[in-house]
């Protein structure tokens, strides 16, 4: 039987319960495991090799388990729990339901919904775990603008979500204005996303949470990864120092300032479409030459120490730096008209948490983080050597520190009490200044700025109950703002039933408030710049009030013989809100106050079938405004989308993993112009009809994405991936926005005159990627 266990055997497993895989490798090798089976119950294995010896296929198991082999003699093993990597797998436990929509993406019982980019299959269009893009597939989550970090959550808004990255709160998420997220999925173990009933834990944003965390693994070898695709360059490497420490590092960087390849310049044409039409939209005779000159790029680095003093304590530290920098020169030699326009925008933060266990009912944990966002752009336009010269600077700046300590509890093996208090000062300033100068002089001047301090203090609490037919999570948060001297009170409830074995009833409720607004401003668009036109402002008595919001929903989930149905129907009040923050000042000058609210279901259609698995999402959206100064009547938000379908497969062959999807949905609704013309002082005047704002609709919106990966090995410690992914694939010309512009032209009489013209912003055509993946 020892000769038999040293023979390599063909291994597949895809998502397979770890007793079966035990069995089998039993009956394969000739082995014989003893164990207790309640430690392996939840334990699920993915894993394929040809030729597979016994040890690489155990040494896998360990990988992804909290689980460990120990041989007793050639062919008998008895298997434990790895105390050493407990707190690494702490959310096996409150799993609900495993490949929920596919594989690495389960429910927890509370209701959120965890991903683990490390577990992820291949998903449509997505050649790489792309962090924020993942979450588009989960019923409730969309991007109306057709980007990764604008992700709207049920109706809310992406400023209305908090974000966090291993406990520090981020204030820009994207790159390449959102069209990539600003986080490295090789570096990230797990994504939360709380779409509704939130852990009181969380505060002062009113829509969703995405809580990314990193690894506090301790490898017993050095391990880390490499990469390249189209746009940019990423590496990885996790050290260990002592069997008790290790250390992190990773970097990202875009390649675009170096050499700008099919798919760069694919992403680029839809960021800056409208940004350059509304520059060339000056040249009055279309045959006149002019000189561009886009330099884009980003980059992001994070680390991490992660100490484990004991199996029952663990203290990490951990740091965020992402850049964006844009630089834009245009230039009209026949005018002597020069555009200049600079943008850098970084956020970096630093955290420190502590977790001990104190004994086995009681655990307590400190979290401390700072962040930093800094936004800074400057815009120049001059005429005729300077004859004529317009300046325009914005500033936006964010300082935020906090702390958390909280206490858990367990008075039973059901019941779990968790007591916490929180601490967050923020500091908010922007600074809008515009000029003219003529021949020297300066003719007219603006600026527009604010600043302020918000201190938050938390006290808040939960009682979490779970049995076979029971998932209760009730909680409450009290808040003091000291900027307007108020307290309020922040209700959180999520329970689960369970009807019978297959078939559960759920419930939510929640309050939330939020300080910080993103305003936004259309200074910048004078000189043609329309992206980024968004700044954090701090919350006043004045014209930035306290956003509310309350949402109730509920639900029923079916899982049975791999079929996974959830329909959830809510409805979401928001109160609090302005026409400058929820940006409609371009359609009325007037500082007005409102409300929104949402109504919407959630349906997932998820069917597993061997390597295959199919899932349908749904969402219908009812997300309606109404401000006093604008009609006081509720009309479609600017992101309303009534309908969206989505319609995705994944299959797995052996190293090849394969996926399709197609997905629509409603288009965007917009304002239609009433009246256009042209003023006593001959400056054309576009009229948007206020009293039906919103009242159109785009054309409706689908696309047909696909993605494949294969995965190979160079020996038994060097892996490799190549993906290949297609965005687009028929080149729809689905359109995003619309607007409208005054166009100067030439008449038949030589004289110069405006005419309306109608500004389509277009999504991204067809779009190839590759992707090549080297681990070690």
């Amino acid at each position: 039987m020892s000769i038999f266990s040293q023979e390599k055997v063909d291994i597949v497993f895809l998502n397979t319960p770890l007793l079966e895989v035990l069995k089998e490798t039993e009956s394969k090798y000739g082995v014989k495991f003893s164990f207790d089976p309640d430690i392996v119950q939840k334990e699920v294995v993915t894993f394929s090799k040809k030729k597979c010896e016994l040890i690489d296929l155990l040494s896998e198991i360990e990988l992804q388990t909290i689980l460990l082999f120990n041989q007793v003699n050639d062919r008998y093993y008895y298997i434990s729990k790895n105390h050493s990597k407990l707190n690494e797998y702490n959310l096996l436990n409150e799993v609900l339901v495993t490949n929920y929509i596919t594989s690495g993406i389960n429910k927890k019982k509370n209701g959120s919904i965890s991903i683990l980019p490390k577990q992820l299959g291949v998903l449509p269009g997505l050649t790489e775990p792309d962090v924020l893009e993942s979450l588009k597939i989960i019923p409730g989550v969309q991007s109306p603008n057709e980007t990764a970090s604008g992700i709207f959550i049920r109706g809310g808004t992406p400023n209305q979500n908090l974000v966090l990255w291993d406990g520090i709160k981020m204030f820009y998420s994207g790159h390449f204005f959102g069209l990539l997220s600003a986080f490295n999925p090789y570096t990230t173990k797990e994504i939360t996303l709380s779409k509704s009933g939130t852990e009181a834990r969380y505060g002062n944003r009113v829509s969703g949470v995405i809580d990314i965390k990193t690894s506090d693994n301790i490898p017993e070898k050095i391990t880390g990864g490499f990469g390249l695709n189209m746009t940019h360059a990423d590496a990885f490497i996790h050290v260990p120092i002592s069997k008790k420490s290790a250390f992190s590092f990773s970097a990202r960087r875009s390649y675009s300032d170096i050499l700008k390849t099919f798919t760069f310049d694919k992403l680029s044409t839809r960021v800056f479409q409208t940004f350059d039409d509304n520059q060339e939209n000056n040249i009055i005779d279309k045959t006149i030459k002019f000189d561009r000159d886009n330099t884009f790029k980003f980059s992001d680095y994070t680390a991490k120490l992660i100490i484990k003093p004991s199996n029952d304590e663990i203290l990490s530290l951990s740091f965020l730096h992402t850049t964006n920098n844009l630089s834009n020169h245009f230039n009209i030699p026949f005018y002597k008209d020069n555009y200049t326009d600079d943008l850098n925008i970084k956020n970096a933060g630093l955290s420190a948490q502590w977790t001990k266990k104190s004994s086995e009912k009681s655990t307590k944990n400190f979290k401390a983080y700072f962040s930093t966002f800094n936004l800074a752009y400057r815009g120049r336009y001059s005429y005729i050597d300077d004859y004529l010269v317009f300046n325009s600077i914005k500033d936006n700046l964010i300082n935020d520190i906090g702390f958390t300590y909280d206490y858990t509890y367990s008075l039973n093996d059901k019941t779990d009490i968790l007591l916490g208090y929180n601490f967050t000062s923020t500091e908010a300033e922007y600074k809008l200044q515009y000029q003219i100068d003529l021949d020297g002089s300066q003719i007219f001047s603006s600026i527009q700025d604010d600043e302020g301090a918000n201190n938050t203090h938390s006290i808040f609490g939960e009682y979490l109950f779970d049995n076979n037919n029971w998932n209760i999570n009730l909680g409450t948060r009290f808040n003091y703002f000291s900027k307007i001297d108020k307290y309020v009170l922040e209700p959180r409830i999520y329970f689960e039933k369970k009807l019978s074995e297959s078939l559960s009833l759920k419930t939510s409720f929640e309050k939330k408030h939020q300080t910080l607004s993103q305003v936004v401003e259309f200074q910048t668009s004078i000189l043609g710049f329309d992206l980024e036109n968004q700044i954090w402002a701090q919350i006043n008595k004045d014209d930035i009030p306290l956003q509310k919001s309350t949402q109730i929903g509920t639900g029923l989930l079916f899982n049975k013989n791999n079929w996974k149905i959830n329909i959830e129907p809510y409805f979401k009040k928001v109160s609090g809100m302005t026409s400058q923050t929820s940006g409609y000042n371009d359609q009325t000058q007037d500082f007005s106050k409102g409300e929104g609210d949402v109504f919407g279901i959630d349906v997932l259609i998820n069917k597993k079938i061997n390597n295959y698995r199919t899932w349908i999402n749904y969402s219908y959206t009812k997300n309606r405004f109404k401000f006093l100064d604008l009609e006081n009547e509720f009309f479609p938000a600017n992101h309303d989308i009534t309908n969206y379908f989505s319609w995705s497969h994944a299959y797995k062959l052996n190293n090849y993993e394969f996926s399709l999807g197609w997905n629509y949905r409603t288009g965007n609704p917009y304002t239609a112009v009433n009246e256009f013309y042209i003023n006593d002082n001959g400056t054309p005047v576009i009229d948007l009809d206020t009293d039906n704002l919103n009242a159109k609709r785009l054309p409706s919106y689908h696309r047909l994405d696909a993605s494949m990966t294969y995965s190979f090995n160079f020996s038994e410690r060097w892996k490799g991936k190549l993906g290949f992914s297609l965005l687009n694939i028929y080149n729809r010309k689905n359109i995003l926005s619309r607007t409208h512009n005054a166009v100067p032209v030439r008449n038949s009489n030589n004289d110069i005159e405006y005419k309306l013209e109608q500004v389509d912003k277009i999504s991204l055509g067809i779009t190839p990627n590759l992707v090549y993946r080297v681990y070690f």
